[in-house]
């Protein structure tokens, strides 16, 4: 095995934390972290986005990038953090269990939503209690219709438009503190890892990069 080399954080950021963030997207999360990076810029943390070389998106796919990138580069520091941000929709409970116990083990961070990311997005515009029970379980089924998910609809519904390849981070990044605390007022069961329920732990890896310990 090759040796370990130290991370290079860019100038103005070299007695930064790195948060390391593998994504099951590879366009709009991407995209979102990095805007948001780039929008709170604090030269106490590196937020390193990492990027999915392969088409596929599975949980365990996802894991072996962070696993690469901490078998290829020391983290110097006792507060760096490493990141899965992955979606309940498609996997069920079995495997991200499986997925949950793995980033235990790892000391990897878990960030997930339910059904998918863009019910993190939503939370910029809306808290969740303002929707009625019905549509709610219309979120969290997330059914398709066209080329277009059930939470992307509502995305186009309040926002005039929406393009998944290119999310409108000038609006999201001014919105994120509110995203947090919707975000954090809809988690009825903090301690869990994921929620069963419609909603995202994705507030918890907003507020690392925007309040750095």
């Amino acid at each position: 095995m090759s040796e370990r080399r130290n991370f290079t954080r860019k100038s103005g950021f070299r007695d930064s934390r790195l948060i390391i963030i593998a994504t099951e997207g590879k366009k709009t999360e991407v995209i979102y972290f990095n805007g948001l990076k780039e929008y709170y810029n604090n030269p106490k943390i590196h937020v390193e986005v990492l990027e999915r070389s392969v088409s596929a998106s599975d949980p365990a796919t996802v894991l072996k990038m962070l696993d690469q990138f901490r078998s290829k580069y020391n983290l110097r520091k006792s507060n760096d953090q490493l990141w899965l941000t992955i979606d309940v929709d498609r996997w069920g409970s079995q495997k991200l269990s499986s997925i949950s116990q793995q980033c235990i083990q790892k000391q990897y961070y878990l960030a997930v939503s339910n059904p998918a990311f863009e019910i993190w997005l939503i939370m910029h515009i809306h808290a969740l209690n303002t929707y009625t029970r019905d549509v709610q379980v219309e979120l969290l089924e997330n059914k398709k219709e066209g080329n277009r998910s059930r939470l992307e609809i509502e995305l186009v519904n309040l926002l005039g438009s929406y393009n998944k390849t290119n999310p409108n981070m000038q609006f999201f990044n001014q919105h994120v503190i509110e995203a947090i605390q919707n975000a954090r007022s809809a988690d009825a069961h903090p301690e869990q890892r994921w929620t069963n329920e419609l909603g995202t732990k994705v507030y918890l890896l907003a507020e690392e990069i925007i309040n750095p310990h």
